[in-house]
This record gives structure tokens, sequence and C-alpha cells, in this order.
């Protein structure tokens, strides 16, 4: 019960703050819109919304996932709800306007695992993004994946 209470205050919280209309996955074939990623990451919060897969550990469904990156290399993310930051790290690059790609390991795991983010602005704080890792399927056009970037926790 403790579990879908958090839930539902996460949901309350972050679910304001983000993307309301569907969106769908990053697509390099598609023109960069005009808006701009930020030059670096350290200090900043990711929220991350949809059904598809956002970090190793959170569910296929739908889930919300926050980002923090307290340093230029080091990240934490917790699925919302479980109260567990799981520890990583990352590069963070800008290979084009209004894209970016966070190369992350989770490194509190027995093995380490390895996975992308590519990351489309749809402005300057908010956008969509496809997640991959070595193992893991694409996601077809029915999912929905939202984030928003913060400077201050969510």
């Amino acid at each position: 019960m403790k579990y879908l209470a958090r839930v539902a205050l996460g949901t309350a919280l972050v679910g304001g703050t983000l993307l309301s209309s569907g969106t769908g996955h990053a697509d390099p074939a598609k023109p960069a819109p005009q808006c701009a990623m930020p030059d670096q990451l350290m200090g900043k919060f990711l929220i991350l919304r949809g059904n598809t897969r956002s970090a190793p550990l959170a569910p296929p469904d739908y889930s919300i996932v926050v980002m923090r990156f307290p340093t230029a290399d080091k990240q934490q993310y917790m699925v919302v709800g479980t109260g567990i930051w799981h520890d990583g790290s990352y590069r963070y690059k800008v290979p084009a306007p209004g894209t970016a790609v966070i190369d992350s390991t989770q490194t509190d795991t027995p093995q380490p695992i390895t996975y992308s983010l590519a990351l489309r602005c749809h402005d300057n704080v908010t956008g969509d993004y496809r997640y991959t890792t070595g193992h893991s399927p694409e996601a077809g056009p029915e999912h929905t994946a939202a984030y928003r970037f913060q400077n201050t926790a969510p």
C-alpha cells in the first residue's frame, strides 16, 4: 500500500510538470527542432516518464524515473515509488542541435549495466527520448517517452 501511495504522490508531483501530450521517440532521421539542449548536466535533474523503459531497473510499462547528476561524470536514478537511488557513471554529448545522448553505466549491480538515452528537445527543457541497451528491443511508435530537465529537485 505504501508503494501505491508513493507512486500516486510521485505521479501527482511530477506528472503536472511534464508534457501532457503524447510524444514519440527521438528519431535521428527527423530534422532537429529549434531548441537547445543543456551544455552540461552537473547539478541538474532529469525526469523521465512514459510507457517505455527509461533505466535498467525501471519497469517496461508506465513509470516515472528521476535522474540526478551530482558531478560531471556521476549520476543516480530512482524509479518513483521505490525510494531507492541507483548509482552510475555517465558521458554526455550534444551531437547535433536539438539532440543529446547520455551514455550510462549502472555500477551498483553485480555486473555493470550499460545503457543509453537519446534525447530530442521540443523546447529548452522538455522533449522525448529513446532508451537502448545491448539486449533491449526497439520500442515502437506506440510508446510514450517524455523528459523534463529541472535545476531543482522535483
